[in-house]
């Protein structure tokens, strides 16, 4: 399944890395993390409850940063499991410069799931993971207003 989309945030591109870059801001952004954890040089490990229709489960797994270009763009890599399924997925993320103190977000990628959560249909995991990302991306926005306008 491909994921594509756009967020446009309210700072600077420089703000927008730090941002997105802090491992504890990301933790309280995405929708239901429970642990997200450093354990290598761009690599994370982590619990995130999910919730796809009836089917709900935590899943554990790998997020990991590369093809850094700060602040420019990046590529995230995940992969997760848990007792309802997993998923696998890879995608790329540019952060554009709009020249009125905004940064326009472009991202786009490939996931792949399987198991019980897979059963939802991919129209049900489609909503769903829209509606997370959108929540993770408005939290980080949120946080990006708190550090630039204290």
């Amino acid at each position: 399944m491909k994921i594509a989309g756009e967020y446009t945030f309210d700072g600077s591109r420089e703000d927008v890395w730090e941002v997105i870059r802090d491992q504890d801001v990301l933790a309280t952004a995405l929708p239901g993390t429970q642990s997200l954890e450093l354990v290598g040089e761009n690599e994370y490990e982590g619990k995130m409850e999910v919730r796809i229709g009836p089917i709900s489960g935590t899943f554990g797994g790998n997020l990991t940063v590369s093809n850094e270009v700060p602040p420019e763009s990046y590529t995230l890599t995940v992969e997760g499991k848990g007792k309802v399924g997993f998923l696998k997925g890879s995608g790329d993320v540019k952060l554009n410069d709009q020249g009125d103190g905004t940064t326009l977000m472009i991202y786009g990628g490939e996931v792949q799931i399987g198991g019980r959560v897979a059963s939802v249909g991919q129209r049900l995991f489609d909503t769903v993971s829209k509606s997370m990302i959108k929540q993770g991306l408005d939290k980080l926005n949120e946080a990006l207003l708190t550090r630039v306008y204290p």
